[in-house]
């Protein structure tokens, strides 16, 4: 018998899913308040992100958020923090699966497996946060994470598709 051994970059995968799973649960530890971004945060790194931002709007949780309704720092930073939902399980995604797919017999495994976990990551880490004080939990920001981490595994597909094609053509 064989011994399994991880590639570097399985290694570096799996570290990157580790990282941003640390980084989630420390997020997740912390208040609204604690997390808040002032305006002058908002106004010094996502203010290239405000004239965009002016002009939509985005129906989430049954609400419209826009900067004409919320004024447009704080639909910035509500903004921001649903990107930072999304990116983040988008890495974990990304991560655990370019990570572990080597120990399922096909992809296909492997994201059974792989996304369902991470779906239940992300209801955990809602779980934690009602556990913090001054946090609400919800149920769309479970489905943002879940479409984070399925983008990320579907690019990795992807563009592990692409390389097999330049690779074929190669040949």
């Amino acid at each position: 018998m064989q011994k399994f051994k991880f590639s570097k970059k399985e290694k570096l995968s799996l570290i990157l899913a580790l990282v941003v799973f640390i980084s989630l649960f420390i997020s997740s530890s912390m208040t609204y308040h604690e997390q808040k971004m002032s305006s002058t945060t908002i106004k010094t790194y996502f203010g290239f992100l405000e004239p965009i931002l002016s002009h939509i709007s985005i129906n989430y949780g049954g609400q419209i958020h826009s900067a004409s309704k919320d004024g447009l720092t704080n639909f910035t930073q509500f903004f921001v923090r649903k990107l930072a939902h999304f990116s983040s399980y988008f890495l974990l995604g990304l991560g655990l699966f370019a990570g572990s797919k080597r120990f399922f017999l096909n992809k296909v495994y492997a994201f059974i497996f792989v996304w369902p976990v991470i779906i239940s990551l992300a209801v955990l880490d809602e779980y934690h946060q009602y556990l913090t004080g001054d946090r609400t939990p919800s149920v769309h920001d479970v489905v943002l994470d879940s479409a984070g981490a399925l983008c990320g595994i579907l690019l990795f597909l992807l563009y592990r598709l692409f390389i097999k094609k330049i690779h074929e053509k190669r040949q």
